[in-house]
């Protein structure tokens, strides 16, 4: 994969259907297809697999397996009003968005995956645990969570928080509360001083380095990638920003922790490590309801 750049806007290829239209003679064992660059802002310039993004007129080629439209403009590109992501969530969002969702909870006093509330069940699930992982099942089942059966990534049984890429010396119950300080199961198993202390001492750590949740990912300005287009082009965008990153198919729904990129399905998240948009590397996550 390559590209170049210039500047001016193409204002000839603004629809997608306008882009798609230009395909005609594209290779048929080029591994992108036609629709996707289509959607992605791209249009076929040629020759070979050479496409312009009509927006910021970056130019691609040398597709390979398992390459992304969206994805490539956004990283050989990123300023492109068209491609840039507006689907990032700030630290104070993605902590509302986590209080929110634990909070239903906490007025119901409904655990979300009942069948794991025995620490045994919860233990059970850990049958295939990989061999080498940092933490081991015994610590993970006490502090609530069970294994999904990738990698190692857990889940709470009641508020759903979800955990991954353990290190040496990390405490399930501190990721626990650090993260997911609303969990009532967290707060009936060590007390409201218990959080309050993982969170004081978290956040203070945070401050120090330049943060308050580890990395930010910071929202495009409102308004950028909508500003004159028609109502049509709108609403695409609109739903090209809801659709999964990597199987440009399904809803996006899995806020990352700690960069708070909302841009995968939650069949896609499970399986990777590090975030496709700022490449930070995973710690947990929180599942996000699209209204």
């Amino acid at each position: 994969m390559s590209g170049t750049g210039s500047g001016d806007r193409d204002s000839g290829m603004r629809t997608e259907q306008e882009r798609l239209r230009t395909f005609q003679r594209w290779p048929s064992d080029a591994p992108v297809r036609p629709a996707e660059l289509a959607r992605a802002g791209f249009y076929y310039l040629g020759p070979g697999d050479t496409v312009r993004c009509f927006c910021c007129h970056g130019m691609l080629r040398c597709w390979a397996d398992g390459d992304r439209a969206l994805g490539e403009h956004r990283r050989h590109f990123p300023h492109c009003d068209f491609a840039r992501p507006s689907d990032a969530v700030d630290g104070q969002f993605l902590s509302q968005l986590q209080r929110m969702t634990v909070d239903d909870q906490v007025v119901s006093g409904q655990a979300m995956y009942p069948e794991m509330e025995s620490e045994d069940s919860r233990l059970t699930s850990y049958h295939n645990w990989p061999p080498g992982a940092s933490v081991q099942p015994g610590a993970l089942a006490r502090a609530g969570f069970f294994y999904t059966g990738h990698g190692d990534n857990v889940k709470c049984y009641f508020c759903d928080g979800g955990l991954r890429n353990w290190e040496p010396g990390d405490d399930p119950w501190q990721e626990h509360a650090k993260w997911f300080p609303r969990c009532e199961f967290l707060l009936q198993s060590r007390g409201h001083e218990y959080v309050s202390i993982v969170q004081q001492s978290f956040f203070n750590m945070a401050e120090t380095v330049g943060g308050t949740q580890g990395p930010v990912a910071r929202s495009a300005n409102p308004g950028n990638g909508l500003a004159n287009l028609s109502a049509e082009e709108q609403l695409r965008q609109l739903q090209e920003e809801r659709t999964c990153k990597v199987c440009m198919d399904k809803t996006v729904s899995i806020v990352f922790i700690p960069c708070g990129h909302l841009v995968v399905c939650s069949d896609c998240a499970a399986s990777l490590r590090h975030c496709p948009i700022c490449r930070a590397i995973i710690r947990g996550s929180v599942r996000a309801f699209m209204s």
